[in-house]
């Protein structure tokens, strides 16, 4: 079992538990913020990995576009690099998007490189948690070694977490997950197992926990399903006397006319589903249109070398001062 064995593993415990900690207090911030503000039942919807942390449709910053372009790590990188050298290296990236070699960039095109990208994200993550947790030379985990891995600093009486805090629905909720995510039920996880644990909104065979998951969030009476209050709940918490704002009051029209499809006054679980991961969504297409619209000068639906690199500051940071080392692999530029 992976158990803390000295005080450097403790330390790194406390260091994640802080930023734990210090993500629930900024969630919480945050969700008084957005009870006061329009935001929408679509945001609950599972769109896959999120394609950038940064803000979206910031006028004059495109730092969203970079992320979903070029995936986090490489973004970083370019940005630090002069126009000139991250034109160079955005014509060779642009090299391998053009598929079909006809010398434009097409939103299928655009599209797929981007989803590559998310996948290659995605890995990059599950890989990095995977070598923080696991023990070189392991390929596979155990839910006990995992939970040993994450929590274990619960079990340490000389550990110094702040007391009041409950990690029992966490615990139950990670082991409910990790049980759906090994596929072949031997009761361990290999890293492809592994990834669908960590980022199970990129897996299809993980709907049904997504789902469960959402409705445990907003399921107040813990009868299974949701109803109009929990429903609107989830969207705005007005207070006592306020008068419902109009967009609260279309969303409880979505609920009745959209969402809650047989009319009994619940979401059931299949209800849910549909709502939260639609089959018609796609967001790096979305992102690849957006990019198309941005740059695309003579409206052909199409983008030529020339007016992404015109515009090279949609697809790619650049700090013109400022310079750094370029990671090994990316040896390709």
């Amino acid at each position: 079992k992976l158990i803390l064995l000295d005080s450097l593993l403790q330390e790194e415990i406390m260091i994640e538990f802080k930023i734990f900690t210090f993500l629930l207090i900024t969630f919480s911030v945050q969700s008084a913020v957005l009870d006061k503000n329009k935001h929408s039942s679509d945001d609950r919807k599972v769109k896959g990995r999120p394609l950038s942390d940064a803000p979206k449709d910031v006028e004059g910053d495109y730092e969203y576009d970079h992320e979903a372009f070029l995936g986090d790590e490489l973004s970083s990188e370019l940005s630090k690099l002069s126009p000139e050298e991250s034109k160079r290296r955005l014509e060779i990236i642009l090299q391998k998007i053009d598929v079909n070699t006809d010398g434009y960039i097409g939103e299928e095109e655009l599209m797929e490189w981007i989803e590559q990208v998310q996948t290659t994200e995605a890995r990059r993550e599950s890989e990095n948690i995977w070598n923080e947790k696991i023990p070189p030379g392991r390929h596979t985990v155990s839910w006990e070694q995992y939970k040993n891995a994450t929590y274990g600093f619960l079990e340490d009486p000389e550990s110094k977490y702040p007391i009041g805090l409950d990690f029992s629905e966490m615990i139950i909720r990670d082991e409910r997950r990790f049980k759906k995510a090994d596929e072949d039920e031997d009761g361990v996880l290999n890293r492809d197992e592994f990834q669908d644990f960590i980022h199970p909104e990129e897996s299809f065979r993980m709907r049904d926990v997504i789902v469960l998951e959402t409705i445990e969030d907003m399921d107040k009476n813990k009868d299974g399903k949701i109803d109009i209050h929990e429903f609107i709940n989830d969207l705005w918490k007005g207070k006592e006397g306020e008068q419902e704002p109009d967009w609260v009051t279309a969303e409880r029209n979505q609920f009745s006319g959209h969402r809650d499809t047989d009319h009994d006054g619940y979401l059931s679980f299949k209800e849910v589903m549909d709502w939260i991961i639609p089959d018609d969504f796609n967001l790096p297409r979305v992102e690849a249109h957006h990019l198309i619209v941005t740059v695309d000068y003579d409206n052909d639906g199409r983008l030529t070398k020339e007016e992404i690199l015109d515009r090279y500051e949609v697809f790619v940071g650049s700090q013109a001062t400022q310079f750094g080392e370029l990671l090994s692999r990316h040896d390709e530029f």
